[in-house]
């Protein structure tokens, strides 16, 4: 993470912040450093991995995404930190330091996969193009099969290799973790429901179709594009790999998908409110729109801009979320030799960093005074029933 550039957010500061964070998720010193340590060897081995695997006609060498602006040097040195801080908890317990780095390259080359792709859909793609890209993105993972796209234009380049980084999960699955049957079927299953989120999320995009969303489309169908069930996938593969194949087990991989589930799709409302501005100038209504208008606080989606109400009520409809995931995580480590404390630490850890575009874009400062105890309304309890 050293060798990043201030442009890049990695400056001194908050290259300080991560390591105080990370201490925190740690407990202890010697897991501190053994966090720390996992970090720098995944983030320099990945990116000296993009320098010899992206090569060829048909793919965009890690410079060449750079170039075009989909991909960030802090990607990697980020992927890897947030990596860790949920594989780090869950596994270190069961799995040796090879095994857990092997796991923390494989979600490494998931997110990237993930982030790039996002990226080059939403500033290059018609819906049409994305849909196809991420059927192919899908295909690489579950089936192993990489098709490129032609003629090589940079951004076809750019997406051949975001393919050949999901078909590296392929290969991890079946070589890394071969007895995880039941937790990689899982995985696979939680990708497509990803996937189909995904294209949910193009109708609001969509002048005509969009009037006729609710807040409640938005809990039930949207935000299945949360990526918290994938996300914890590769770590279960690897917890099956190595534990007891018990139905206690599997009790807690239940769990585990669930909590992770509803930690991550809270961080989608803290973006919604972060990118409120950008949204609308897009011709998209986020969930702040959505609510505001289910609640009465908005007549006029641009409202939503000036409507405080209405991102406050957003933010603790995240954090309804957020405290059902922690529950449920709580309740996993009944059945898994997990570290709970540290899992949940890692969550809050995650939880500021999604919300971290917000804050500095607030100009008050009792909202970030006011973000740090997470709480639920009663004005919101009614939306229970729908997520």
């Amino acid at each position: 993470m050293g060798l990043l550039s201030r442009e890049e957010g990695l400056d001194p500061l908050t290259k300080l912040g991560g390591a105080v964070l990370l201490k925190y998720i740690a407990g202890s010193q010697k897991d501190f450093k053994k966090m720390l340590g996992t970090i720098w060897t995944a983030s320099n081995y990945f990116e000296h991995t993009l320098g010899t695997l992206l090569r060829g006609p048909d793919l965009a060498s890690y410079e060449e995404m750079l170039e075009l602006g989909v991909m960030k040097k802090k990607y990697i040195p980020y992927s890897a930190y947030m990596a860790a801080i949920s594989a780090y908890p869950l596994l270190s317990r069961v799995a040796s330091q090879k095994q857990l780095l092997s796991t923390i390259l494989a979600k490494v080359a998931l997110i990237l996969s993930i982030k790039v792709l996002d990226n080059i859909n939403d500033t290059f793609h018609t819906t049409e193009e994305a849909v196809d890209s991420l059927q192919r993105q899908a295909s690489a993972i579950i089936y192993g099969i990489y098709a490129t796209q032609q003629p090589s234009t940079p951004v076809k380049k750019s997406e051949n290799s975001c393919i050949l980084l999901a078909l590296l999960v392929n290969k991890w699955l079946k070589t890394a973790v071969p007895t995880s049957k039941t937790a990689s079927k899982i995985f696979l299953e939680d990708l497509r429901t990803y996937i189909d989120g995904q294209r949910s999320t193009f109708l609001q995009q969509n002048a005509v179709q969009r009037n006729n969303l609710t807040i409640r489309d938005y809990l039930q169908q949207i935000n299945e594009k949360g990526v918290g069930r994938i996300w914890v996938g590769l770590d279960l593969c690897m917890m099956e790999h190595l534990c007891a194949k018990n139905e206690k087990t599997y009790k807690g991989f239940q769990l585990l998908r669930k909590g992770f589930d509803y930690v991550f799709k809270s961080s989608n409302y803290y973006d919604d409110v972060a990118d409120l501005e950008a949204d609308l100038s897009m011709g998209i209504w986020n969930s702040v729109v959505y609510l505001g208008i289910d609640m009465g606080l908005l007549k006029k989606p641009e409202e939503a801009l000036k409507s405080d109400r209405a991102k406050k009520m957003t933010i603790r409809l995240g954090d309804l979320h957020y405290l059902i995931g922690l529950s449920y995580l709580r309740h996993a480590s009944k059945y898994l030799p997990v570290n709970e404390k540290s899992l949940l630490a890692s969550m809050a850890v995650f939880r500021f960093f999604t919300a971290r575009k917000w804050f500095f874009k607030s100009p008050n400062i009792s909202n970030f005074v006011d973000f740090l105890k997470s709480k639920v309304p009663d004005e919101l309890q009614p939306y229970i029933n729908y997520i």
